[in-house]
Order: C-alpha cells, then sequence, then structure tokens
C-alpha cells in the first residue's frame, strides 16, 4: 500500500468555513488553494484538535503560515487567503468551485495550488475523466487577477497519475512547478508516532511543513522578482 492509501483522513467535511482571510495591509495577496495539509478544521474522533495543516504542532508551524512568515521578513507585511478545497478533489468532474466566492474575489497576486491527494479516492474516474483540464479550469476560476502568479506542487505523497497531470498542467499554462514528492518518502517529514490515528500520522510533521514551505517560498520569491 503506497503512502498515499495509508492517508486515511476523510476529504469530507475537512473545515465548516473554507475560506479564511488575513487582511493586514500588504504590498502582496497570496492565496493557498489545498485540502488537509492545508488547513484542517479540529476533528476530536481521529485525535486531531488543530485548526491549520493537520499534524503541524502549532498553526504557525504549518506550511502556509510559514511562507507567509518567510515572505514577510523579505517583503513586509503580506495579505493571505486559505480555501480548502477536499471535497472538490474527491468530486473533481462534477464539483463546481462557486462555493469559494469569496477567495476568487480576494484577487490574489499569486495563487499556490497544493491539493491533489484526495483525487486517489475517485482513481476510478481517472480514465474517463482525464484530471488536467479540470484542474486547469479550478486555476482558472481562482484567477479573477488575470495577471496572478500560480504555483502548483506535485502529491506530498507520490502518485504518478495525479503528478504527471499536475505537471502537465504546469507546462501547458506556463505555472510555476514545484516538486515536494520526494518528502512523503521519508518518515521524517511525517507526524509518525506522534499521533495514534495513522492517517492524521502520515501528514506533515513540523520539519516536513518546513520543508514543503522553503521550497514554495523560494518559488515564489523567484516569480517576484522575476517581475520587477
Amino acid at each position: 500500500m503506497s503512502n498515499l492509501e495509508k492517508n486515511t483522513v476523510s476529504a469530507q467535511a475537512q473545515v465548516q468555513n473554507n475560506v479564511e482571510i488575513v487582511q493586514r495591509g500588504g504590498t502582496y495577496k497570496v492565496l493557498f488553494v489545498g485540502n488537509s495539509i492545508t488547513r484542517h478544521a479540529p476533528k476530536p474522533e481521529i485525535g486531531w484538535f488543530g485548526d491549520w495543516g493537520m499534524a503541524a504542532s502549532a498553526k504557525n508551524k504549518d506550511y502556509v503560515h510559514l511562507v507567509v512568515k518567510h515572505l514577510e521578513e523579505r517583503l513586509g507585511a503580506i495579505d493571505y487567503a486559505i480555501v480548502n478545497c477536499a471535497t472538490w478533489e474527491r468530486q473533481y468532474y462534477e464539483k463546481k468551485p462557486c462555493e469559494w466566492a469569496t477567495a476568487r474575489n480576494f484577487g490574489a497576486d499569486v495563487i499556490v495550488v497544493r491539493l491533489g491527494e484526495n483525487m486517489w479516492n475517485a482513481k476510478d474516474a481517472f480514465e474517463s475523466h482525464p484530471i488536467a483540464p479540470y484542474f486547469e479550469n479550478l486555476i482558472a476560476y481562482f484567477c479573477a487577477n488575470k495577471a496572478a502568479n500560480v504555483i502548483l506542487t506535485d502529491l506530498f505523497w507520490k502518485k504518478e497519475e495525479i503528478d504527471r497531470e499536475i505537471r502537465a498542467v504546469a507546462q501547458k499554462k506556463g505555472y510555476t512547478f514545484v516538486s515536494i514528492n520526494d518528502l512523503g518518502d521519508t518518515e521524517e517529514n511525517m507526524a509518525i508516532g506522534q499521533f495514534e490515528h495513522t492517517g492524521v500520522a502520515m501528514h506533515p510533521s513540523d520539519l516536513g511543513m518546513q520543508r514543503i514551505a522553503e521550497r514554495i517560498t523560494d518559488s515564489i520569491l523567484q516569480v517576484i522578482d522575476s517581475k520587477k
């Protein structure tokens, strides 16, 4: 069984309020589009009590808030938004993203799309519904700012059937692609032994979150610097 298949955290009802927006009067607006790795509300029945990226030990330890911290050290105040699209992953070929209009209307300058792991639950649909076109449509929906820079990552728990489609979208659309799928091969990057629930424990540890954040931050800064 692959690490992806060991993730038994349901994609359903990961958050009650799917969009969180933090306004600080920043120079840049960054939107994080993700799943439980990006944000998961408390779920005591599986031993998860946080309301941030699953398995991080604190809110400021998940990759979203680490990216924001690193960007603010370089650029000053950052406005950011977080949207959980786990329900879309399971129903990507029929789910309409209209419920996330608040995130779209945020008008992000940079959009980080860090999701795909839960799409494995819909694997029977891959042949009749290739992932790439739906990924393109989802990203286009969030690009209310047509000049937005898009950053895509592959999966934390690698799965070539999905990773390949994400890479293809990045190449076709000229989006920045960040590979992180080597991180899920190493137990130190996961919270193994820190949670009783296997699915929670498979998620990135503080170290894993830090490494994801470093790669995404570097890519965002490179994009911003190239526009100057």
